[in-house]
């Protein structure tokens, strides 16, 4: 049992100390502001589309539900304001935060991995230079 356990555990360790890591390094000198721009843009570039491609059919979504339910209790005049304030403050978030995570968090571990593949983090390691203040401080800002 006690083996069974140590793989998962060693995982989530792993993951713990890289988070403290990260956390500690985001308040250290130099801070890649460069890097950070370039990541923000990315992210940004990644989730634009998705974002306007599932956001229309949810509002339109929105809008058709809300109609039919206001036309029951005899309010439908109240549909287009509804409809906009259903969309901005509990749709429009929701949707983008989900699409903004999928795809940025997507792009930056595709991003990662092909850097380890190709032995640029070892590389790093060996000229002294740190990767996790170097290329995950800044994605973990950006996004």
């Amino acid at each position: 049992m006690r083996e069974q356990l140590a793989v998962p555990a060693r995982a989530v360790g792993g993951f713990v100390e890289m988070s403290l890591d990260t956390f500690v390094k985001t308040f250290r000198r130099p801070f890649q502001f460069r890097e950070f721009l370039d990541q923000t843009w990315m992210i940004a570039r990644v989730s634009i589309l998705p974002t306007l491609l599932i956001s229309i059919p949810f509002t339109v979504l929105v809008a058709f539900t809300l109609n039919i339910l206001l036309r029951e209790i005899g309010a439908a005049d109240l549909s287009g304001s509804g409809t906009a304030f259903g969309t901005v403050t509990q749709l429009g978030p929701v949707s983008t935060v989900l699409v903004v995570a999928g795809a940025g968090a997507t792009a930056i571990c595709a991003d990662l991995g092909a850097r380890t593949i190709r032995e640029e983090i070892d590389a790093m390691r060996v000229l002294g230079i740190d990767p996790i203040q170097r290329l995950v401080v800044p994605r973990v800002l950006a996004s």
